[in-house]
């Protein structure tokens, strides 16, 4: 598949400049958004059902639902920042995503990046203070793929002010944090681990949290979540995920998307 088949992005705003994190207001379709949030919706529906789990057959491509994702250890404490839902998807399940993200960075292929997950955030359920980098441990294992290098999360919903689900850098904004609205169909990119303090494993200032939703919100906040590894990643979830099942989709997209 052709990646630069893809018109490339026009609506960005420079959110921050060092480190650096972008807006990429044009990134997803309102069809695309809707579609990423019914399929999860539909995977926690077949889970529930007698037989209808991640083994089924018929789920070849069914998101697998998990609690928490590798940003959050594993003890009491750390499981509690995070109130929110999330589902690991198969690459092959949102090829418009895979395309878009690897073209938004300039790359040929997907093999560097993680599971894509959805996430949803139901009122008054939030995310504290966190970086997504990776630990010195994780991130020099001889059986893995580096460190994360850039984070790129994209809103499914729309949350005006007032109603709370921001993601938030508490060391960005200057008086205050530097707070992102979520708005359907942008982007939000940043780099977590290059700059800040020389020879790192980590960048510090890009700690962010997501804001609880208000409880009279009128939506629930949604995102979709992708992480970029410094060399080929090997996924882990859902059973049978790989990267090259997507090639086909992928193209198929690349082709209905071509300028």
């Amino acid at each position: 598949f052709d990646l630069n088949s893809i018109p490339p992005f026009q609506k960005f705003r420079v959110l921050h400049t060092d480190p650096m994190v972008l807006a990429i207001d044009d990134f997803l379709t309102t069809e695309e958004c809707d579609e990423y949030v019914q399929i999860s919706l539909d995977s926690e529906k077949k889970e529930q059902q007698p037989g209808g789990g991640e083994d089924d057959p018929t789920n070849a491509k069914q998101p697998m639902l998990l609690g928490q994702s590798q940003t959050v250890g594993k003890d009491s404490r750390s499981k509690a920042q995070r109130t929110s839902t999330t589902w690991f998807h198969h690459y092959e399940g949102v090829p418009a995503l895979m395309a878009k993200a690897s073209r938004l960075l300039g790359l040929e292929g997907i093999e560097r990046w993680e599971e894509p997950q959805t996430v949803r955030y139901r009122r008054s359920e939030r995310f504290t203070w966190h970086l997504d980098a990776l630990s010195p441990e994780e991130a020099t294992s001889a059986t893995g793929a580096g460190q994360r290098v850039a984070t790129l999360l994209a809103y499914l919903t729309d949350l005006p002010a007032g109603e709370g689900g921001a993601t938030m850098f508490r060391d960005l904004g200057g008086d205050g944090p530097l707070k992102v609205r979520p708005k359907k169909g942008s982007a939000l990119i940043f780099f977590p681990a290059a700059g800040g303090i020389p020879n790192a494993p980590f960048d510090i200032r890009t700690l962010h949290c997501g804001e609880a939703v208000a409880e009279d919100a009128a939506n629930e906040k949604w995102i979709t979540q992708l992480w970029l590894r410094q060399s080929e990643y090997k996924p882990t979830a859902p059973t049978g995920n790989e990267h090259g099942n997507a090639s086909d989709a992928i193209g198929k997209y690349c082709d209905l998307a071509k300028v």
